[in-house]
């Protein structure tokens, strides 16, 4: 596999993106002009390779995204994501969004890029934390398997906060973020309950089955949600992240549309792995070193991944 990165202003981001690609070693170009960018993908077109492109180079992107379907493509964002969104919904090889600030990045967010491109391998919440982590999993079938599950959610929180009011408020985002993504995979992804009011008791059977996870490792708290479906689309969380839909048009049945804006808000990386019709799994990532007020200030990464069968 090989790198291409054209990333002119921001030369820190290009600098310390090179030495982790080469300490893992991934090859890595650094190209100047869109040109230059052009020009090493044609090249290597047999390979396997990433473009990592900033957000504002909106046409660039788009007309190398139909040129060369076979790279995969990061898209670096200095600013808002909904902002690009509508620009860039229908590209269909970018699968990543990566924040930065001033060429800062969450190193370990771009190594597990490299590997789960590199092996096809697209791991759940465990290899999103670092070891030790401290884990919780719950199987959810009924109304009071949820109840429950948020519970134990709470408490975990409020006990790693030491009694801290800030984990208090910590404790309820992060219970409202799960309630929502249990809600999606209960309702919105199963066939059978699609069109049941979302507040009415349910118990699915054993194969519908939702399962609920979250770890903490000290700086990173991780949440997992999955659904045995595989229905969620990459162009549908997009729709649904784009800040210029006006949310009475997408209405709250219409795959957890108002949901997946909601959840989006109370994270800072959202991660999406899909086994079509037969997987889905929302990861959310978030760190709570910061004030409160400050939590909400952090740009938000998003990443979405067709999950490959081992073979």
């Amino acid at each position: 596999m090989k790198v291409v990165c054209f990333l002119p202003d921001s030369i820190a981001f290009q600098n310390k993106l090179g030495m982790l690609t080469r300490s893992a070693g991934v090859d890595f170009q650094p190209c100047k002009t869109e040109e230059e960018a052009k020009v090493f993908a044609a090249n290597v077109k047999k390979d396997r390779f990433f473009l990592f492109a900033e957000a504002k180079k909106i046409e660039f992107l788009k007309e190398f995204s139909v040129a060369y379907p076979e790279s995969r493509i990061v898209v670096i964002l200095q600013e808002s994501l909904q902002r690009v969104i509508p620009n860039l919904i229908d590209c269909a090889n970018i699968q990543c969004f990566v924040a930065t600030n001033d060429g800062e990045f969450d190193a370990r967010e771009l190594i597990m890029l490299l590997k789960k491109f590199e092996s096809k391998d697209y791991p759940g919440l465990e290899k999103h934390l670092n070891f030790p982590a401290v884990f919780k999993e719950k199987r959810v079938k009924s109304q009071i398997d949820k109840r429950e599950a948020l519970k134990i959610l709470e408490e975990f929180i409020i006990k790693i906060g030491g009694g801290s009011d800030r984990f208090d408020h910590y404790a309820q985002r992060v219970c409202d973020l799960a309630d929502e993504l249990l809600l999606n995979a209960v309702f919105d992804a199963n066939p059978r309950l699609k069109t049941v009011d979302r507040s009415a008791p349910f118990e699915l059977e054993d194969h519908e089955s939702v399962r609920i996870k979250w770890g903490f490792d000290g700086e990173v708290f991780g949440l997992s949600v999955a659904d045995p479906f595989g229905s969620l689309s990459k162009k549908t969380v997009m729709q649904y992240l784009d800040e210029n839909q006006k949310t009475e048009h997408i209405g709250k049945r219409n795959s957890g549309g108002l949901g997946i804006k909601l959840i989006f808000e109370r994270l800072h990386h959202y991660i999406v792995n899909v086994n079509p019709g037969k997987m889905t799994e929302i990861v959310c990532l978030m760190r709570f070193e910061k004030r409160f007020k400050d939590f909400d200030k952090r740009l938000r990464s998003f990443h979405y991944f067709k999950v490959e069968d081992s073979h």
